[in-house]
């Protein structure tokens, strides 16, 4: 596993089993990390917004900037846009405390 800690994971696990790609995306999902070269392979057949959850998982796991912030509000629908969000609050370790906070309102 290559980032730090296991925020990260579970960050880049939470983009790839997105309701809309996870069926492609599983076999190069593992416990150990991801099969990055596979999915890149795999993702040239998916629609642009399912591409982008790809290459936003790779940026979160590798931490390159080859994704704009732009193509999150341009290209992902309202229910993939709030799963990097979730995603983001996930490796930032504020996503359990976030969802306790909106359960209790």
């Amino acid at each position: 596993m290559e980032p730090s800690t296991n925020l990260e994971y579970a960050a880049v696990r939470h983009v790839l089993t997105s309701p809309q790609i996870a069926p492609r995306t599983a076999e190069y999902v593992t416990a150990d990390g991801f099969d990055f070269t596979g999915l890149a392979a795999e993702s040239e057949a998916m629609s642009g917004g399912e591409k982008l959850l790809v290459a936003i998982a790779h940026e979160l796991w590798h931490a390159e900037k080859k994704t704009g912030l732009w193509e999150l509000v341009r290209r992902l629908d309202a229910a993939n846009f709030e799963r990097v969000l979730e995603a983001l609050r996930i490796a930032r370790g504020t996503y359990a405390q976030a969802l306790d906070t909106r359960l209790a309102a």
